[in-house]
């Protein structure tokens, strides 16, 4: 506990310095499409990381964005991966923010707001700091750490991927690990600090239909086939009203849950009458309540139509037959689903029900990957979080949120994947008015010191 003491100290001491990174990555608008501010936010990270003492080094990727890969040795055999990514969410309407600039980091009240503040700089940086705070005062680290940062993560990682497909073996010894920490995790209104292994996959298409050269008077009703009937039928064949998903084969492969798994559902403090309340909701679907809430929460793999088009109302009233229409519809997966077998299964379950002229265009997907909640390294988050936090630590069975960590376990099938970090419950990732709370950042520095000093018992 000394030896972690001096390092906590230092951590205290130098929160302005911290601020100030944070500041200055903050300060990069790397948004898709944005590339003065994404190699604004690359010079920045690869800066910043260099000067906690690691060494980096730019990943070029073909037509994509350059990742990031830091590395350091350390005193023991047991190495500890970090991902995270550099790239945010577009501002959004600047109007909505509290803020007068949503990439100028404001402290205002108890909360730091910016875009990017948790999503996802703010946590690669608390990580960032850790390894800082130990190289200053103790000059080594007590195991190695590895840092992959990419800048595509908002935009479903294409470029991650094709690197991992392309540079199999170089891919592969950068992610050599014997557990990632994914990119950020949360704590709670009551301080307790959450633990999430595995992240959900997704996948999501567009389907379309054409009926005619051209919209028609309603008139024409009764003799002109419409193009927003036509994708309804399709669109009411595809789940069930005890709201199953209809496609043949979909739950397939799905993991059944283990016993640990269970457990940690049936002590997830999911508090459904506030969340019931603040939704306006009578009761959840299929009136679910308990258990078995939390277990279709973690457990159970969905479908939503995100978005029907037809006829342009936004044009004003047409009574008319439209010849165009179109649905956007999200899978969110659970493991072991993949997606391109998903895509591949709509396109014969539209078949079979007669709706062969619905087009469909894949938007791409990701693979669900579960983590154990039993690991060995879940005894040192929770001796961390009673340390650092002085509260229990939450184990959420998954991330409800997608990403791309099927890459990572496409290199290492094995490898335990498990979010922490600085985040909050209503830290508004994609919206304006992103927020960090600055007494969870420096908690969240300190676990991860704290981790890193238990990981090199493991290896007793």
């Amino acid at each position: 506990m000394t030896d972690l003491q001096e390092i906590f100290d230092y951590v205290d001491r130098h929160q302005q310095e911290f601020l100030e990174d944070l500041k200055d990555l903050c300060a990069c608008r790397s948004a898709a499409g944005d590339t003065e501010g994404l190699e604004a936010a690359r010079k920045t990270a690869v800066r910043q990381m260099e000067q906690a003492g690691l060494n980096v080094k730019r990943v070029p990727v073909e037509n994509g964005n350059a990742m990031l890969y830091g590395e350091l040795d350390g005193k023991k055999d047991y190495t500890v991966l970090f991902y995270n990514h550099y790239d945010v969410v577009e501002e959004g309407k600047k109007e909505k923010w509290i803020t007068d600039d949503p990439f100028k980091l404001e402290q205002i009240e108890d909360k730091w707001y910016a875009r990017g503040v948790s999503d996802d700089k703010g946590p690669l940086l608390s990580r960032v700091h850790a390894v800082q705070a130990i190289l200053n005062t103790k000059g080594s680290l007590p195991v190695h750490v590895k840092f992959l940062v990419e800048g595509d993560e908002e935009s479903a990682s294409p470029s991650m991927f094709r690197y991992q497909r392309e540079h199999e073996g170089e891919f592969k010894e950068m992610t050599k690990a014997d557990i990632c920490f994914w990119e950020n995790g949360r704590c709670d209104k009551e301080g307790r600090p959450w633990a999430r292994f595995g992240v959900r996959g997704a996948c999501g298409f567009n389907l379309k239909v054409t009926t005619a050269n051209s919209d028609v008077h309603g008139r024409m009703g009764a003799t002109v086939p419409s193009a927003s009937w036509r994708l309804v039928w399709a669109l009411s064949t595809l789940k069930d009203k005890n709201e199953k998903v209809a496609i043949e084969g979909f739950y397939d492969d799905v993991i059944r849950p283990s016993e640990a798994d269970f457990e940690a559902i049936r002590n997830f403090p999911y508090e459904e009458e506030k969340i019931k309340k603040e939704l306006g909701l009578k009761e959840f679907l299929c009136g679910s309540t308990g258990e078995t809430l939390k277990e279709r929460i973690y457990q159970e793999p969905s479908l939503s139509i995100c978005g029907i088009e037809a006829g342009e109302l936004y044009n004003g009233p047409r009574g008319i037959v439209p010849h165009t229409a179109w649905a956007r519809l999200s899978f969110y997966l659970v493991a072991d689903q993949d997606p391109d077998k998903i895509h591949d299964q709509l396109r014969k379950h539209l078949d079979k029900h007669g709706f062969q002229d619905i087009e469909i265009e894949y938007m791409g997907g990701s693979r669900a990957v579960k983590t154990p909640v039993d690991i060995p390294e879940r005894k040192v988050l929770e001796e961390t979080a009673e340390l650092v936090y002085g509260k229990p630590m939450v184990l959420e069975p998954s991330q409800l949120g997608a990403g791309p960590a099927i890459a990572i376990r496409n290199a290492w099938s094995g490898i335990p994947i498990v979010g922490i970090g600085p985040g909050n419950n209503g830290g508004n990732h994609h919206a304006p008015n992103e927020n960090l709370i600055p007494d969870d950042y420096i908690k969240s520095v300190k676990q991860i010191i704290a981790f890193l000093y238990g990981a090199a018992r493991l290896t007793d």
